[in-house]
């Protein structure tokens, strides 16, 4: 969404070796540069596309989850005995 209540759409090529290549209009909407990292997601058979922002940026975002360094200290664990059985 533009300005929260306009959606955007523009055309856009992929090249040969499955480039994706937004236009200019997009990229300026979404302040993308050369060499910007994206997450790319589909949902319900559509291609999302969000810009990864740097630290300092992400540091500003509001916080959207809470949890305490015990918990964090567990998930990790849980994550790092799922790796190992893999």
């Amino acid at each position: 969404m533009v300005n929260g209540d306009e959606a955007l759409s523009a055309e856009g090529i992929v090249g040969k070796k499955g480039e994706l290549f937004p236009p200019k209009e997009i990229r300026n909407t979404l302040g993308l540069k050369s060499g910007d990292k994206v997450i790319y997601r589909v949902e319900d058979s559509k291609l999302i596309v969000e810009p990864v922002p740097d630290l300092l940026t992400a540091l500003k975002l509001p916080k959207f989850a809470k949890t305490t360094v015990k918990e964090f200290e567990q998930e990790r664990k849980e994550l790092a005995e799922e790796l190992v059985e893999r």
